[in-house]
């Protein structure tokens, strides 16, 4: 989290009953520590795919130019889709077994995509798979801009929960709000959730892969130090 002070925060904060106290009521304060959190179910609106070119052989040369013209065809045909993400990740061949036992040669390179298009993104993923990329990670996820949409609602929601209960609790201990100290207001946070099915990569033709969204979590955590002194007559 990041500790950030905002005047709308202040704003709601302020609107506590409060009193004016004398200048040594500091001294015999009781500071409360809060911590209060907002939430609401967001539809997961980005997909996100992640697939493999590899290649198994015993020269090195053959496994490296399989996996370069394979990512070289998936790329190409990932560009000719409007609004997908295109990322290439980690590129890696090594050397099973050990001399005297060479063994074979290994490689793998990720391609990432992601977007707003579930359809089209399945469909070139399930393409991608029938032209010989293996599937190793399908999921839906909360786009950053559904988050910025919903943070500032649910940090007012916090804030104002947080307030209601700071003036409850010291109601109940016969105190009043003398101020707020350290208010603490969270980013947007979202639980994992679970993983959609996806078909295993095959030679021929394959249908698309399919998957959910589902709904997740998001929520926001403000904590505060609340001083609270005696009420005056």
């Amino acid at each position: 989290m990041r500790r950030w002070l905002v005047s709308s925060a202040l704003a709601l904060l302020s609107a506590c009953p409060a009193y004016a106290a004398p200048p040594d009521a500091a001294a015999s304060a009781t500071v409360l520590h809060l911590t209060q959190s907002a939430e609401r179910q967001i539809a997961r609106d980005q997909l996100h795919v992640d697939l493999r070119a590899e290649k198994r052989d015993a020269d090195p040369k053959t496994v490296q130019g399989a996996i370069n013209r394979r990512m070289a065809k998936a790329l190409a045909r990932a560009r000719q889709v409007r609004g997908i993400g295109i990322e290439t990740g980690g590129y890696a061949v090594h050397r099973e077994g050990s001399p005297p036992n060479p063994g074979v040669w290994s490689g793998s390179q990720t391609l990432s995509l992601s977007g707003t298009d579930a359809e089209a993104l399945l469909d070139l993923a399930g393409a991608l798979q029938s032209e010989g990329l293996v599937m190793s990670n399908l999921e839906y996820e909360i786009s950053p801009k559904a988050v910025r949409a919903a943070e500032e609602a649910l940090t007012e929601s916090a804030l104002s929960a947080l307030a209601r209960r700071a003036a409850a609790i010291a109601q109940q201990l016969h105190l009043s709000v003398l101020r707020y100290r350290d208010v603490t207001v969270g980013n947007a946070e979202s639980g994992g959730g679970p993983m959609p099915r996806f078909a295993a990569a095959l030679a021929a033709p394959m249908p698309a892969p399919v998957a959910a969204p589902g709904e997740a979590t998001l929520r926001v955590t403000v904590t505060a130090d609340i001083v609270l002194a005696a009420k005056q007559p």
